[in-house]
């Protein structure tokens, strides 16, 4: 049976030049009204758990609806729409 160290897990470092490290998984959130989008944007140099962490702003829901990108690499999702305030709830 073989087993791994927890050290094996960890992403290695990556060089700084001095402050925070870039970003290289982000999620930007547009909320217009009853349509919510989640720009999921990856650098070159994004790790799996880069990617992970940012999926975890995305909810589960959500569908992918574009992708772009020749450097960096964006995901767009959409959430389902929201039902407005003034329509009946479906009982």
């Amino acid at each position: 049976m073989n087993t791994l160290d927890s050290d094996d897990l960890l992403p290695e470092p990556r060089p700084g030049f001095g402050g925070r490290p870039p970003k290289l998984a982000e999620v930007v959130t547009v909320d217009d009204g009853p349509a919510v989008r989640h720009e999921l944007t990856l650098a070159p140099g994004a790790t799996a758990a880069d990617l992970t962490t940012a999926m975890i702003l995305v909810p589960p829901a959500a569908s992918l609806i574009s992708h772009h990108g020749d450097v960096d690499v964006s995901l767009v999702f959409r959430e389902p729409p929201r039902s407005s305030p003034e329509e009946p709830t479906p009982r």
